[in-house]
C-alpha cells in the first residue's frame, strides 16, 4: 500500500503520496507557518489534498530538532519553535483519520537515500547532509540507529577542532561549524581579505561571499575559492574518518547544497578520510554523492510511516 511522507521544513511543508517501489504519485507544497495552530492546519490540509484519489497506509513526518521518537514528539526545533510539545500522532491523526509517525528530517532522508537512493545496495549507510548546518542518519544492518531516546545521529555536532569556530549548538569547532555552507561563507571572508586580487577578493569588496558564489567561482577557475572549498573538505574528511571509524560502513552518501561542489570538496575529503581511519574499512568504504536530493526526507519518511498495525506501511525490503 502507498503512504504519505511530509517534510516540515522552516520555509515549506511537503508532502507526497509514495508508492512501494519509491514512485513519487503525487505532491504537494505550502508554506510553512510558524504559528501551531496554523501549522497543524497547513500540515493536515496538505496531506488531505494530496491524498486525494490514492488508498494510503499512513502517514510520516519529517521535521527538524530533537525527536522524542517513542512519543511522536518534538522536544526542541531551533527554526520552527510553532511544531515544540505538540502530540502531533494525536493531534494530527484526529484531523486525518490516519495513524501518524515523526522522525527527524535528517533520519528521514537518510533512510529515503537507504531505501531508494545512492544507498539501495547497501545495508551500511552513513548520510552526511551538507547545508546551511550539516546532518545526516546511520543505518546499520538495515536499521536506523536513533539512540535511547531517539535523538542520535547528530553527526554535525562531532568536535573535530577543539578550538575552532563557535557552533550554532554552543560548542566550539563541530563539524558543522567547518564544512558547512555558513563555514564556506565565513570562510570565504578571511581568505578573501588575505587575497584581495583574486575573484573571490573583488567579490567581497562588493558584497559578502555566499556559498553558491564560492563554487561558482572555484569552477571558474578561481584559487582563493578553490582553497575555500578544499579546506572545506579537508574538515569533512575528518568527520568522515571518524564515522568510518565507528560505524564501519559500506557507502557514505553526502548530500545537501555544499554537495554540489562535487570533488572540489568531495576528493580532500576522501583523502583525509584515508589517512585518519582503519583499514580495513578505509580500504572498502565508498564515498558517493547522494541521489535524491530535496525530496529525500519526504521518500525516508514515506518508508518509515506505520499502519494501525504498527508495520511498515511501504515495508522493509521492497528494493532489496
Amino acid at each position: 500500500m502507498n503512504a504519505i511522507g511530509v517534510d516540515v521544513g522552516g520555509t515549506k511543508v511537503a508532502a507526497g503520496v509514495i508508492s512501494p517501489q519509491g514512485k513519487l504519485l503525487s505532491e504537494v507544497k505550502y508554506p510553512t507557518e510558524n504559528v501551531r495552530e496554523l501549522l497543524l492546519s497547513t500540515i493536515a490540509e496538505a496531506i488531505a489534498e494530496v491524498r486525494r484519489g490514492y488508498e494510503v497506509g499512513g502517514v510520516c513526518l519529517a521535521v527538524p530538532g530533537f525527536i522524542l521518537a517513542r512519543e511522536n514528539k518534538v522536544l526542541s526545533a531551533a527554526n520552527l519553535e510553532a511544531i515544540e510539545g505538540i502530540p502531533l500522532k494525536e493531534e494530527l491523526g484526529g484531523r486525518t483519520g490516519l495513524p501518524v509517525t515523526v522522525e527527524n528530517d535528517a533520519n528521514a532522508a537518510a533512510w529515503g537515500e537507504f531505501r531508494f537512493g545512492a544507498g539501495k545496495d547497501v545495508e551500511d549507510l552513513v548520510l552526511v547532509t551538507l547545508g546551511t548546518g550539516v546532518g545526516g542518519g546511520v543505518i546499520s544492518h538495515g536499521v536506523l540507529l536513533r539512540g535511547a531516546r531517539g535523538t542520535g545521529g547528530e553527526l554535525g555536532h562531532i568536535t573535530v577542532q577543539p578550538a575552532g569556530p563557535r557552533c550554532g549548538c554552543g560548542n566550539r569547532g563541530c563539524l558543522e561549524a567547518l564544512a558547512s555552507g555558513t563555514a564556506i561563507a565565513r570562510r570565504a571572508k578571511k581568505v578573501a581579505s588575505e587575497r584581495p586580487d583574486s575573484g573571490l577578493g573583488r567579490l567581497a569588496a562588493k558584497r559578502a561571499p555566499l556559498g553558491e558564489d564560492v563554487l561558482d567561482l572555484a569552477r571558474r577557475g578561481d584559487e582563493a575559492s578553490v582553497k575555500v572549498l578544499q579546506e572545506t573538505g579537508t574538515w569533512l574528511g575528518i568527520g568522515l574518518a571518524t564515522f568510518v571509524n565507528i560505524f564501519d560502513p559500506e557507502v557514505i552518501a553526502i548530500g545537501g547544497g555544499v554537495s554540489e561542489a562535487g570533488d572540489l570538496v568531495l576528493e580532500p575529503a576522501r583523502r583525509e578520510l584515508r589517512l585518519r581511519s582503519h583499514s580495513p574499512s578505509r580500504d572498502l568504504v565508498e564515498v558517493r554523492e547522494a541521489t535524491l536530493g530535496a525530496r529525500s526526507g519526504m521518500l525516508g519518511a514515506a518508508a518509515l510511516a506505520r499502519g494501525e498495525d504498527e508495520e511498515y506501511v511501504l515495508g522493509v525490503s521492497a528494493t532489496r
